[in-house]
């Protein structure tokens, strides 16, 4: 787990300087404390900082080959790396040190670019030609390690972290307003063009090949599953997920350093703590995160876990005064606003976790490929509300006014909707009405990336959660797996996420709706792999989404509440309606109505525009 960096000059004959690659290298030393290095070549500089984790004493990079035609700088793990090893020893390959590093680059020697395909990991790197003068990046198939990059009329940049292309100097900071609607309904921006303007991300399971100034992106791999899946049995595909999830989860534990696992208390990051435990056969260093208030407090699910498998506990308490003191960091840490307010949290746990391990187990991606957030059965829900009376539309509505239920306000919203404009908004934030009291513009969002992930899904054959699911994995998804990435390496942790391996998403996708979404409840064939592992407490609750408290904290005088009260000053008037949002924080804090979601939206965006400069 390291950090990236890259600088191409289009004029072939101006040279690139170290403390340039330095500046923009060092500007994430976080992400790599144990070692950095340098590679210069005329118009070429790489950079790179190194968190040691395979082959502590080696593994240097920049790394070249022995005859200096190839060098790399590598961002993540390959887990089947020691097979490739193998492999490319058998065909005449030498080989100087033990790490996974030189392995991708003596497969990218014999194979050139479809080296990708024989990687299963989590990878972000670059390869410069020097022969043939050609730079070469690749990112894994599901994003879980970033990589961004940007054109501009003087050089080709790349790197780990956007503000590492900012301190370049080659780039300045500057808003994507046409973005900014997209932001408002969805807390983030999908597809290679977010929030910046010039910086593109590299999309999962995407190379880039430059070559004599220009650039070309190509696809290598899709979770969208082939036509004709053979049928396979519930009993069949519970085990075989069985399987994939333990065989996943031990080649996560690969690894010369200490490793431990985020365990929430939810079934996700328990089920990967259950299996950790029984490979490991020691016990395992696990960590939590709770709050002062009950309902949002998941600790006491974390303990009975636990205690089953006898891990060493480590547990934190995180209130309001400190969380409002790290969220200006967090921005920063994360490029761009926070979607979620629990990245605050993943920090936290992360700086904790730092005491005691260098690597982390996550269950992040399992709601994702299986059905987890509720919002999965409201487009079947929908299609049923669209069929009943008007007058018993009326009473569902009622209900919903008093019980504050934003998912059926959505049923009545999506009764005028088409099928594809329902799958499209279903995983929307905020309905376009409600950011139009702040932010008029929302009826303007631009949304064909969207849009391109949604067509073609209808060969699914009518399945709306196979295909919210896979609008979810193409958009959404991403920015969760870099959420967790930039916070967990702000302390230098790095994060592996079992889910993510590439054999279970394409499992996954090939899966019947009805093996995921049973009886109104997600994740049904997860829960069945699960219940063999932990007790039915754990399996069987509520899902609470490792939620924050903030509709609370805002009501507060101090930490978030101090924060909500300044915002509608200092609120950009060439974004926002100030009249507006101060009439939202009154009737927040007098308790009439609960802003919270659109409160902390309008406030990542604020706290990003002035972290940034933009």
């Amino acid at each position: 787990m390291c950090g990236i960096v890259g600088l191409v000059y289009a004029d072939s004959s101006r040279r690139c300087e170290g403390n340039v690659i330095t500046k923009m290298r060092d500007v994430f030393a976080y992400r790599g404390p144990d070692d950095a290095g340098l590679y210069l070549d005329g118009p070429v500089g790489l950079g790179h900082r190194r968190l040691s984790i395979i082959d502590l004493g080696g593994g240097h990079q920049p790394m070249s080959t022995e005859d200096g035609a190839f060098s790399i700088v590598f961002n993540g793990e390959i887990y089947n790396y020691r097979t490739l090893r193998e492999e490319l020893i058998g065909k005449g390959h030498h080989f100087q040190s033990q790490s996974d590093t030189e392995v991708i680059l003596k497969l990218y020697a014999e194979r050139g670019e479809a080296c990708v395909h024989a990687l299963n990991g989590m990878f972000a790197f670059a390869i410069w030609d020097a022969r043939r003068r050609v730079l070469f990046l690749a990112r894994d198939r599901m994003g879980v390690k970033p990589l961004y990059y940007a054109v501009t009329p003087g050089a080709f940049l790349f790197a780990s972290e956007i503000k590492a292309i900012l301190a370049s100097g080659e780039v300045s900071a500057r808003c994507r307003d046409e973005a900014v609607a997209e932001y408002m309904l969805f807390r983030q921006v999908a597809g290679p063009e977010g929030l910046f303007r010039d910086v593109i991300s590299l999309s999962p399971g995407c190379t880039l090949t430059l070559y004599n100034g220009k650039s070309k992106v190509a696809r290598y791999w899709s979770p969208r599953p082939a036509a004709d899946q053979p049928a396979i049995t519930y009993e069949d595909a519970r085990q075989a997920l069985t399987d994939l999830l333990q065989d996943s989860v031990k080649m996560r534990l690969i690894s010369d350093v200490p490793v431990g696992t985020f365990c929430s208390g939810g079934v996700d990051s328990s089920l990967v703590t259950a299996l950790a435990s029984r490979i490991k056969g020691g016990a395992v260093n696990t960590f939590s995160i709770g709050f002062d208030e009950p309902e949002y407090d998941e600790s006491a699910f974390a303990l009975m876990v636990s205690k089953q498998y006898g891990t060493i506990h480590h547990q934190l308490t995180i209130g309001n005064a400190e969380f409002s003191d790290l969220f200006p960091q967090m921005v920063w840490q994360n490029d761009e606003p926070l979607n979620f307010a629990n990245s605050v949290q993943i920090f936290a746990l992360s700086r904790l976790a730092k005491q005691h391990v260098t690597v982390v187990l996550t269950g992040e991606g399992s709601d994702e490929l299986f059905a987890g957030y509720p919002r999965y059965r409201i487009p079947g829900m929908a299609a049923v509300y669209r069929r009943i009376p008007a007058a018993l539309r009326n009473v569902v509505k009622l209900v919903g006014r008093l019980t504050k239920d934003h998912r059926i306000a959505k049923l009545d919203r999506y009764a005028s909707c088409s099928p594809d404009e329902t799958l499209l908004y279903n995983s929307s934030m905020l309905r376009p009405e409600v950011v139009a009291a702040v932010y008029p513009r929302v009826m303007e969002a631009q949304l064909e990336y969207r849009l391109s992930c949604l067509n073609g899904t209808e060969a699914l054959g009518g399945d709306d959660v196979a295909r919210v699911s896979l609008l979810d994995q193409e958009c959404f998804l991403v920015s969760i797996l870099n959420r967790q990435d930039k916070m967990s390496m702000a302390a230098s942790i790095e994060s592996r996420v079992p889910f993510m391996d590439y054999r279970i998403v394409e499992f996954a996708n090939r899966l019947p709706a009805a093996y995921k979404l049973r009886g109104g409840t997600g994740k049904a064939i997860v829960k069945d792999v699960a219940r063999a592992f932990l007790p039915a407490e754990t399996v069987d609750r509520r899902k609470s989404g490792f939620g924050v408290p903030l509709d609370r904290w805002f009501r507060s005088n101090q930490g978030m509440g101090e924060r909500i009260l300044a915002l509608p000053e200092q609120a950009t008037t060439e974004v926002f309606d100030r009249v507006a949002l101060r009439r939202l924080v009154h009737e927040h804090r007098v308790g009439t109505h609960d802003h919270s979601e659109l409160l902390w939206t309008v406030l990542n965006f604020q706290q990003w525009k002035e972290t940034f400069h933009c």
